[in-house]
C-alpha cells in the first residue's frame, strides 16, 4: 500500500484529478449554522461523488451512495464505525493526517493511496490494486468548533498516479516534517511551564502562552524585554558570564524567582539549553513554578525544629541513625555528654568517638536483621566515667533509619551487685530499684504528654479557626449598633422640643436618617450578633465536652456527644483546601446508651483517629497515583470523593462498637502489623511522634478493658474498630 501527498495548506480544495470539482471550504464553514448541520447530512447522503462525513473521534456519520459504489459496504452498515474498522489495512499517514485536521493543526490533507481492489460481496483481494485519492476538510460547528471532518474519495488514473509516484519519498518526508513543526509550536504553544528562547543578547525572542498567563504581560510586550528584566537575580551586567557559562556547559538548572508585570515575585526551577539554529545562538529556557516546593520545604523545616524540641525533652540520651550508620541527629543531652555541638554529630560514621564498642555492635546487627525493635544493654565510657545504658531502639522509614533512646541504668546495675552482700543493702537498693522504675515510668508518661501537647496544638488550631468568625459578626455589628442608637436618640430629642407639631426640621432628619432602614436592619444586626453568641456557646460547649479531666472513677457517658464535640474541633481540617476537595462525612449513629468510661480519654482516642484518617485521605490526594480508579480509555485516574464514615451500634448485650472507616489509600500487610508500635509512624520524618494509635491502644486495651481493631489493604481504605463495655460492673 502507498500514499502520494498532493497539498495540504490550500484556501479551496481545488479539482480531482478526474476533472470533478471539489466542495469549498465555505461548505464546511457553513455546516457550523444551527439549522445546517442536518442539511450537510442530507447533502452528503444525495451527493452524486463519494463522500462521507466523521466525527471528531474518525466514527462515520453520513455516506453517499457513490461511496457505498466506490468504497464498499452498506451505508447502514457504516454509519456509527470507526474508519480502522471500516477500511482495517488503512496507512497510518491516513490516521496522522486525519488527527491533524481534526484537532486544527492542518487546514485540510490531500494525498493519493494504493489500495488493492477486494470484492465488495466476500471482501477477498482480487489480485489487482487501484489508486485513491483522498482529500478530508475539517467543518466547525455553531460553537465555532470542530465538529468532525469531511471526506472525499475518487479512484484516479493508473498512469497519473505512477507519473506522480517518483516524487513519494521526498514529499512524504516533507509532508512528515510540516506536521512535526506543526506540533511542536502547538505543544509549546501549550505547554503548562513557561517557556522563552533568547538570543545571545538576552532579548527574548519566544514565549510560549504560559509565560503570558504567569507574568502577566502580552506576547508583544514580552518580546520587548529582556530576561534581565523579568529575573532580579540575572542583571544585565552579569547577563555576558552567564551566556558564557550556559555555552560552555551546554545545559544548566537553577533556582530563581521571576518578577510579574504586577510586581508580584514567583520562584521558579529554570532549565536552560544552548542552541545554534540558521547560524545564530540561542538558548531556550523552560521555567516551572515551584511555590508549592518552597512552602513544602518551610513546613519541613518547621516539623523538623518541633521533633527536634520534642526529643531534646526527653531525659536521656537520644540518637537517630540512617541505615548507612551514619548519625542524623542527636538530642541535647548526648551532645552535652561529650562536650560537643550536636551539629557535629551530623554525618558522622557510628563509632566515631570510640568510647562504646558495644554499642557499635548493637547498631550494626540491629540494621543488618530484620527485627523492627530492640533492648539491649551497653556500657560505655563518658567523662571518663564507665556507664551502663538500657538502649531501645526502633526503626521506621521501612527500615532506613532508626532511632536510639539511652537510659542510665548505672545504679540500677550496681544495686543489683549489692543484693548479694547483704540483705538489710537488699532492702535499701530495692527502694533504689523501685526509684529507678518510677523513672522509667515517668519517661514513658512524658512521651505520652509530648503527643498530647502535640494533640493540644490540633485543639487550639481548630478553635481559634471556630471562634473566629462569630466573634468577627459580633464585633463588626457593634459600631453599626451603637451609630443607629445614636441617630435614634437625636430623634427623640428633636420630638420633645418641638411637640407637639412635626416641623419641618424632624421631617427632613427622619428622611435624611432613613428611620425605616434603620429600624428594618437593628432588627437583623442583633439576629447577626445572636448567631454568633450561639455559635461562640456551641464551640465553647464542644471544648468543654471534649477537654473533660481525667478522674481515677469512670463516669457513664454519652459517646455521641464525644464523637460530635471532636467533628466540630475538627471541622476546619474537613473542609476543602490546598488543592483537596472537602471531606464528606457519613454519621450513622446507632441507639447507645451511656456508656460508663473516662470521657476525656475517649475523646483523644476519636480525636488520634479521625486525624489519622484526614491525614490519610490528604496524603492520597498529593500522590493520586496510589489509589483510585482507571476511566475507560485509560487516560487519567480518577480518585474517589474523599469520605470517612462514623458508625455506632450496641454489640450483644454489654458492650458497644464504634467504627471509624475512610476511603484513603489504605495499608499494606507490613505496615498493618506495626501501626500500634510505639513511635512507628509512615508520616513524613517530623510530622508525627508515632505515639497516637500507641496511645489509642493503650487507652482503650489497658484503660478500659476495650479492644482495638484495625482493617486495612492498599486501595481500599481502613477501619478501625473499636469495643468497650457499656457498664463495667
Amino acid at each position: 500500500m502507498q500514499t502520494q501527498p498532493v497539498q495540504q495548506e490550500s484556501q479551496i480544495l481545488g479539482m480531482y484529478a478526474g476533472g470533478k470539482t471539489l466542495i469549498p471550504n465555505q461548505l464546511a464553514d457553513a455546516a457550523g449554522a444551527p439549522d445546517n448541520e442536518q442539511r450537510l447530512r442530507q447533502y452528503v447522503e444525495h451527493s452524486p461523488d463519494a463522500v462521507a462525513t466523521i466525527d471528531c473521534e474518525m466514527r462515520y456519520v453520513a455516506v453517499s451512495r457513490r461511496w457505498e459504489t466506490d468504497c464498499g459496504g452498506d451505508g447502514g452498515e457504516v454509519i456509527g464505525r470507526f474508519h480502522w474498522e471500516v477500511f482495517p489495512k488503512v496507512p497510518e499517514y491516513w490516521l496522522q493526517n486525519a488527527r491533524a485536521c481534526l484537532a486544527g493543526v492542518l487546514k485540510y490533507s490531500e494525498f493519493v493511496e494504493m489500495r488493492p481492489i477486494e470484492s465488495v460481496a466476500d471482501r477477498e483481494c482480487s489480485g489487482r490494486c487501484e489508486w485513491i485519492k483522498w482529500v478530508i476538510y475539517p467543518w466547525k460547528n455553531c460553537s465555532g468548533a470542530i465538529g468532525g471532518a469531511i471526506v472525499f474519495a475518487e479512484r484516479v488514473a493508473s498512469e497519473i498516479a505512477i507519473e506522480n509516484c517518483s516524487k513519494l519519498p521526498s514529499e512524504i518526508k516533507i509532508q512528515q516534517l510540516e506536521l512535526a513543526n506543526s506540533l511542536a509550536k502547538t505543544a509549546l504553544d501549550r505547554a503548562a511551564d513557561t517557556v522563552f528562547c533568547t538570543a545571545s543578547d538576552g532579548r527574548i525572542d519566544y514565549a510560549n502562552a504560559a509565560a503570558v498567563r504567569v507574568l502577566g504581560y502580552s506576547q508583544s510586550e514580552l518580546l520587548e524585554l529582556t530576561v534581565s528584566d523579568i529575573d532580579p537575580h540575572l542583571p544585565a551586567a552579569d547577563w555576558a558570564a552567564h551566556w558564557q557559562e550556559l555555552k560552555l556547559a551546554g545545559n544548566l538548572t537553577f533556582e530563581s524567582s521571576y518578577k510579574t508585570k504586577e510586581g508580584a515575585t514567583l520562584p521558579v526551577e529554570v532549565k536552560v539549553s544552548y542552541l545554534e539554529c540558521g547560524g545564530r545562538e540561542y538558548c531556550c529556557a523552560i521555567a516551572r513554578d515551584i511555590c508549592d516546593r518552597k512552602a513544602a520545604e518551610f513546613a519541613l523545616l518547621e516539623a523538623k525544629e518541633q521533633l527536634q524540641a520534642v526529643l531534646d525533652a526527653v531525659p536521656g540520651f537520644v540518637s537517630w541513625v540512617s541505615s548507612d550508620l551514619r548519625y542524623l541527629g542527636v538530642n541535647k543531652h548526648l551532645a552535652a555528654a561529650y562536650k560537643l555541638e550536636a551539629e557535629t554529630f551530623i554525618g558522622q560514621k557510628v563509632g566515631f568517638l570510640d568510647t562504646s564498642p558495644l554499642f557499635n555492635d548493637l547498631v550494626y546487627e540491629f540494621f543488618a536483621s530484620d527485627e523492627t525493635t530492640v533492648s539491649q544493654e551497653v556500657t560505655a565510657t563518658i567523662k571518663e566515667s564507665t556507664k551502663t545504658y538500657l538502649i531501645v531502639a526502633q526503626k521506621y522509614q521501612k527500615g532506613s533509619t532508626a532511632v536510639f533512646v539511652g537510659l542510665d541504668i548505672t545504679e540500677r546495675k550496681q544495686t543489683l551487685l549489692a543484693l548479694q552482700e547483704s540483705e538489710e543493702r537488699l532492702r535499701q537498693q530495692a527502694a533504689k530499684l523501685e526509684q529507678t522504675l518510677l523513672v522509667l515510668r515517668r519517661t514513658q508518661t512524658q512521651l505520652i504528654q509530648t503527643e498530647k501537647m502535640s494533640f493540644l496544638g490540633q485543639l487550639m488550631a481548630g478553635i481559634a479557626h471556630e471562634i473566629n468568625n462569630p466573634v468577627s459578626f459580633i464585633s463588626g455589628n457593634i459600631s453599626h449598633a451603637s451609630g443607629y442608637i445614636h441617630d435614634l436618640l437625636q430623634l427623640v430629642e428633636l420630638y420633645q422640643k418641638n411637640h407637639p407639631n412635626t416641623v419641618e426640621e424632624i421631617q427632613d432628619k427622619i428622611e435624611q436618617l432613613d428611620l425605616g432602614f434603620i429600624k428594618k436592619d437593628a432588627i437583623e444586626l442583633l439576629r447577626s450578633m445572636q448567631v454568633g453568641s450561639e455559635r461562640i456557646r456551641d464551640v465553647v460547649r464542644s471544648l468543654r465536652l471534649f477537654s473533660r479531666p481525667d478522674e481515677a472513677e469512670m463516669k457513664p457517658a454519652d459517646i455521641h456527644e464525644g464523637l460530635d464535640s471532636t467533628l466540630l474541633i475538627l471541622q476546619n481540617r474537613l473542609q476543602a483546601k490546598g488543592g483537596r476537595p472537602g471531606i464528606n462525612l457519613i454519621k450513622e449513629y446507632g441507639n447507645l446508651p451511656k456508656v460508663e468510661c473516662h470521657a476525656g480519654q475517649l475523646n483523644q482516642v476519636f480525636m488520634h483517629l479521625l486525624t489519622n484518617a484526614i491525614d490519610a485521605l490528604e496524603e492520597g490526594g498529593k500522590n493520586s497515583e496510589k489509589w483510585g480508579t482507571i476511566s475507560l480509555d485509560r487516560s487519567r485516574v480518577h480518585p474517589p470523593h474523599p469520605q470517612i464514615r462514623i458508625r455506632t451500634e450496641v454489640v450483644g448485650d454489654s458492650e458497644v462498637a464504634i467504627s471509624i472507616s475512610d476511603n484513603g489509600p489504605g495499608m499494606t500487610e507490613e505496615v498493618l502489623a506495626c501501626i500500634f508500635d510505639p513511635l512507628f509512624t509512615t508520616k513524613s520524618p517530623g510530622t508525627s511522634t508515632g505515639l497516637g494509635l500507641s496511645i489509642s491502644h493503650h487507652l482503650i486495651v489497658e484503660r478500659h478493658g476495650g479492644q482495638l481493631y484495625c482493617f486495612s489493604q492498599p486501595g481500599t481504605g481502613t477501619e478501625l474498630i473499636i469495643k468497650i463495655a457499656i457498664d463495667r460492673c
